[in-house]
């Protein structure tokens, strides 16, 4: 009894120790979380090329020289295109605004023209004079932060070896939290890190190659249809496409107001684009990649959603679908182990 007491406590404070530990080195775990979370994406990739009969350190090094490839691809392709976009977004950020502006002005002169009453247009001034303010913070801001995103991924370029590393140890890194828990609890244990593991498995890898493919795609139209910022707008509906329902209704606004930069006209082809890979995305892409869903009600979908947003903004619902999913199985499994201990161990039935 005093040696699972000891026990206990050694595992609280090494708890609370790492928790306060990572509260003061935050900015400098950015990379290892990153890392972290890069090889247990790859993971499965590393255990299906074990299956094919290749030695884990061979498969790794595969996939290591893949990772390579798609940063060198990254940094010498995609961000100088994306840094061009953004340069020449922030030198007609300004007449965008007016030319949005302007345009506002003649709705209002075509209301006054048709008569409509003084109570009315009062109203649409005090909407467009909110519309112009949030629309020119949101775009000050977004530009603004971009800098900082960017120097934030030249520094987290350090997570891919990271991520080999993680993936060398990855089964002892498993053995060790199986290991943490008493003897007899280890089963029930090993059962629920499987079952958190589908989840995340159904959700982020179906969701991940959904996004890179819608926003391939959207980009691609885009380019074809000759806006100049393509490349952000293909970046900006992928990302958002992650989260479900809101997103692309999140991504679709920044890039019709980038759109509209160009024309009117062209605002309305980047709308029928974004409505027509939607459309495809969610009757067949989607469906196809998302077969087995985390098992949440549309109801809690919604809500899990909301209060991610509410709690931390974007990054918020892109993680509060599946973070759900895995508290709803964990505080399950725990109901049945504090109300109904009598019964047989889950994986064993």
């Amino acid at each position: 009894m005093r040696r699972k007491r000891i026990r206990l406590i050694f595992i609280l404070l090494t708890l609370f120790l790492g928790i306060y530990l990572f509260s003061q080195l935050t900015e400098m775990m950015w990379p290892f979380i990153l890392g972290l979370v890069l090889a247990y994406l790859l993971n499965p990739l590393v255990c299906w090329l074990e299956a094919k009969k290749i030695g884990r350190k061979y498969a790794i090094a595969l996939v290591f020289i893949a990772i390579i490839v798609f940063f060198a691809f990254v940094f010498f392709v995609l961000l100088p295109a994306l840094y061009l976009e953004l340069s020449r977004l922030s030198a007609m950020l300004p007449k965008m605004m007016d030319n949005l502006f302007k345009y506002m002005e003649s709705i209002k002169l075509s209301f006054l023209q048709a008569g409509l009453p003084g109570e009315v247009i009062k109203l649409y001034d005090e909407k467009i004079i909110y519309a112009q303010g949030f629309a020119t913070r949101w775009l000050v801001n977004f530009l603004n932060d971009i800098p900082g995103i960017l120097v934030s991924l030249t520094y987290l370029v350090l997570s891919p070896v990271l991520a080999i590393y993680f993936l060398a140890d990855w089964r002892r890194m498993t053995q060790t939290m199986i290991w943490l828990v008493p003897r007899k609890y280890r089963n029930s244990w090993r059962h629920l890190l499987k079952e958190i593991n589908l989840i995340i498995v159904n959700y982020i890898h179906g969701n991940l190659i959904d996004a890179v493919l819608v926003g391939v795609i959207i980009g691609i139209g885009a380019a074809l249809l000759g806006t100049e910022y393509a490349l952000l707008i293909g970046i900006i509906c992928g990302i958002t496409n992650i989260i479900p329902y809101f997103g692309p209704l999140i991504g679709a606004v920044p890039s019709l107001m980038l759109a509209l930069s160009n024309s009117p006209i062209m605002a309305v082809k980047i709308l029928v684009l974004i409505l027509i890979v939607q459309q495809i995305d969610g009757n067949l892409i989607n469906p196809k990649l998302m077969s087995d869903k985390v098992g949440l009600r549309p109801l809690t979908v919604v809500f899990s959603l909301l209060a991610g947003e509410k709690l931390a903004g974007l990054l918020g619902m892109l993680v509060a679908i599946p973070l759900t999913a895995i508290m709803k199985n964990v505080l399950l499994k725990t109901y049945l182990f504090l109300v109904a201990p009598e019964l047989p161990d889950s994986s064993q039935r």
